[in-house]
């Protein structure tokens, strides 16, 4: 039996309750699949699975707590977006062709992306980091922006209410075509003070992305939320200091607002170099990686609403073929509302195109990283649209 039946996703922040937890038993992955295909009632679910109907209502209270299924007389079927492998094979010719659409306007507008690079604080300062052009349009523009721009334009829900305080989209695909650790879709975000950390594109193999704010995520586990913050805000000044030039670190010391113990601050760069945040050149440490200040992100969103106003219209204009490809699939059956659905498919679509243009060379891709996994960690300063 295959490691999980479905592979979910997860776009928005949880709350009380984690809706991977709630689905990562194999048995509940079965009930899962069975009334997407056929809304079931206990007694049949028991009957088509071989489970007691002591274990199905088990299942079933635990799926219903974290919001993830209904039930109508006395049958349950899912609040969320499953996508059985007959409807990805359904979708996936429409997705390919969007995704090129994409690709072309992107391709368009990469001299626009040039003169913007050209008027970031990191290039003015010299520095050049070859996944840029990634990041700018991969996780800023496609991803993060994406799902701001088109669900202003009402094309897709980008959260939605869930039990326990969660605020996110939930998403599932049968597996056994697409393989989505694999996809360049991932972004993870957190903010600590007025520092923004972010990591975007492909999953480790296994584990975490060795970077923030996966690390932090994992020291979330032992330790304590304010102590996390104090430090990476420690981490974010630290970045922000070298951002602007390379110091010797009794130089960067005098620069810190905040006294700063000589081994606690060579603690935290070592931290920083071994995560690939900084370089040390001639006893000077150097920053390693995008920092991004409100001007450039300013700028950036500037270029990227303009770009994802294309891609809306795009989407405007073949919205009657995606809405007849859509009424095909089981979601659609289930009356899960196309924007809710076209959340998941956007991913897929843009993580296409994202694929198009690495392919092609229009854009590079991020390198592999210690934790075998392509992504590109970046940092900016918060503004009010984070």
């Amino acid at each position: 039996m295959p490691e999980n039946l479905i592979q979910f996703a997860m776009c928005g922040s949880p709350g009380k309750y984690s809706p991977y937890m709630a689905v990562e038993p194999l048995s509940r992955q079965r009930v899962l699949l069975l009334i997407n295909f056929t809304p079931s009632t206990i007694e049949e679910i028991s009957k088509k699975l071989g489970l007691s109907k002591g274990e199905i209502k088990e299942n079933l209270k635990a799926l219903k707590k974290c919001g993830l299924i209904k039930e109508s007389n006395g049958q349950y079927s899912p609040t969320f977006t499953i996508l059985t492998l007959q409807d990805q094979s359904t979708l996936k010719p429409l997705l390919n062709e969007l995704a090129v659409g994409i690709s072309k306007i992107i391709e368009r507008r990469m001299n626009d992306l040039r003169e913007l690079i050209n008027d970031l604080s990191c290039s003015k300062r010299g520095l050049k980091f070859p996944d840029l052009e990634y990041i700018l349009i991969g996780a800023m523009t496609l991803d993060y922006g994406g799902l701001r721009v088109l669900g202003e334009e009402e094309l897709l829900f980008s959260r939605k209410k869930m039990p326990g305080g969660g605020n996110f989209i939930f998403s599932g695909l049968e597996s056994g075509l697409i393989n989505l650790r694999e996809g360049w879709m991932w972004g993870h975000n957190a903010v600590y003070g007025k520092y923004w950390f972010s990591t975007h594109g492909k999953l480790p193999p296994k584990g975490f992305r060795m970077a923030f704010p996966d690390v932090t995520w994992q020291w979330a586990r032992h330790v304590e939320e304010k102590t996390i913050k104090i430090g990476m805000e420690e981490l974010g000044e630290i970045l922000a200091i070298l951002s602007l030039e390379d110091l010797s670190m009794v130089e960067l010391k005098t620069r810190i607002r905040k006294q700063v113990p000589e081994d606690k601050l060579l603690m935290d760069l070592t931290l920083l170099l071994a995560l690939g945040y900084v370089v040390l050149k001639d006893e000077k440490w150097g920053i390693n990686r995008p920092f991004f200040t409100a001007d450039d992100l300013g700028k950036i969103r500037t270029l990227s609403d303009s770009i994802l106003k294309e891609i809306a219209q795009l989407f405007k204009i073949e919205q009657p073929k995606i809405l007849k490809a859509y009424a095909q699939t089981a979601p659609s059956k289930n009356k899960i509302p196309i924007e809710e659905a076209f959340n998941l498919l956007y991913h897929l679509i843009f993580e296409q195109a994202i694929s198009i243009l690495t392919r092609n060379k229009v854009i590079t891709s991020p390198p592999v990283r210690q934790d075998n996994a392509c992504y590109s960690p970046f940092i900016g300063v918060k503004t009010e649209n984070l």
